[in-house]
């Protein structure tokens, strides 16, 4: 069996990474398998990069795709990828032409446009990043449900109308993508659902494959050299906090993360907390109304593996989310977690046993959350510190760990060869 992955990038945010985590894992399997990218973040030769140039004419397509979908949106908080413009056609591609099946990952940023994707003649098995395969250019539909029907009259976009950008682009897809050999893998049940409930994907199989975690990696660690290591003290409790561009995008939350810390500062309990935020805006521990430390952006494994360590408690304050890479990392490290139970997050935070969720948007409950989570330092009862970090561990081997993610994916390919059908619906 051959397989080719085609992503956006091998590393970088939690879509290229998790891709690069199942190309490993097919190696490991023994399997001939080879990945396209157009940005190379990893040393990998089994990872070609398509792009060679910061200043190729695929890197000039990546950023005029990124200025159309800015200048489209009516929130420039909100992330929309129009389509129009791709420089990859892999349909004669060497690695394409050898390869059994094809798993297409986030192809978004001007790395394949719908047309260029429906040459690919080959059975396609497309994981599920975020709605984009199947709407009309957003990512998350927040309460619209426009990519049940076709799309259109979008409320992400400043000029709206029946047959506005969204409406095009979806029709683009359709008129594309109907005679796609397609299977399509979602990591959360959540996303199965939305893709299942699609005019585009709606009569295509849809399978469940939870992500995949290093959890040799990503596991329990001394929580003193871990803090040393990063110059944290030993005797706070520590709040932590990770995202690519934490206030940039809203649908991360952090403005909720703020106001549940506004309410939790009053108490006795904020004189002894730290927060700890990594990602990309270094202004964010300066507005948090309790002491806060930037730690910068983290790609690491390694690095990330010993900041969750360090935590107390992780917050994952996302208002959408499919199954986040920084929870499952978290929890893998019997980091217990609050979040607001949206997306896929109850999948992986079960409430009062690894984490504490909280109604999707509720400042005040999250932040009775991440104070139920850091009084079970202290506490004897159900909810102590040690039974969430041993049930934080104990569910991520049980349900994402890479062996069981890489065995589901192999049983599925195995299964798509031994189909003869055309169309997998």
């Amino acid at each position: 069996m051959k397989l080719l992955h085609l992503s956006h990038t091998d590393g970088g945010a939690g879509a290229g990474r998790a891709a690069y985590r199942i190309h490993q894992s097919m190696l490991k399997l023994g399997l001939s398998s080879n990945m396209l990218v157009a940005d190379k973040r990893t040393s990998d030769s089994s990872v070609m990069a398509l792009r060679h140039s910061i200043f190729s004419t695929a890197r000039f397509c990546e950023w005029l795709e990124a200025r159309r979908g800015r200048y489209m949106v009516a929130n420039p908080s909100l992330f929309f990828s129009p389509g129009s413009c791709s420089q990859f056609d892999l349909s004669e591609h060497p690695k394409l032409r050898n390869a059994d099946i094809v798993n297409l990952y986030w192809v978004n940023g001007g790395f394949l446009s719908p047309e260029s994707l429906a040459r690919i003649n080959k059975p396609l098995v497309w994981r599920l990043s975020d709605i984009w395969p199947f709407s009309g250019g957003c990512h998350y539909p927040g309460t619209c449900d426009g990519f049940q029907t076709a799309c259109g009259n979008c409320p992400q976009l400043r000029k709206r109308g029946d047959n506005d950008h969204s409406h095009r682009l979806w029709s683009r897809k359709k008129t594309a993508w109907r005679i796609l050999d397609l299977t399509v893998v979602a990591p959360s049940h959540w996303m199965a659902a939305l893709a299942r409930r699609s005019t585009l994907f709606g009569g295509y199989r849809v399978e469940v494959i939870p992500t995949g975690i290093d959890l040799d990696i990503y596991r329990p660690q001394s929580p003193i050299s871990s803090r040393a290591r990063w110059h944290l003290p030993q005797d706070r409790i520590l709040i932590i906090f990770g995202a690519i561009s934490p206030t940039g995008e809203v649908r991360k939350g952090y403005h909720l993360l703020r106001k549940a810390l506004e309410l939790i500062a009053p108490t006795p309990l904020s004189h002894r907390m730290l927060a700890v935020v990594f990602g990309n805006d270094n202004s964010v521990q300066e507005e948090l109304p309790i002491p806060g430390i930037w730690l910068g952006r983290i790609e690491d494994d390694h690095a990330l593996a010993s900041i969750y360590n360090c935590a107390d408690v992780v917050v994952v304050p996302s208002l959408e989310d499919n199954l986040p890479n920084v929870a499952l990392e978290a929890i893998s490290c019997g980091a217990p977690v609050a979040a607001f139970d949206v997306g896929g997050m109850r999948e992986i935070v079960e409430d009062g046993r690894n984490g504490r969720l909280a109604k999707a948007g509720d400042a005040e409950g999250l932040a009775h959350a991440i104070l139920d989570i850091a009084m079970s330092r202290e506490s004897t009862t159900n909810l102590s510190s040690i039974s969430l970090r041993t049930n934080a561990r104990s569910h991520a081997k049980t349900k994402f760990s890479l062996s069981i993610q890489a065995n589901r994916y192999l049983e599925l390919y195995q299964d798509i060869l031994s189909t003869p059908s055309k169309i997998r619906r």
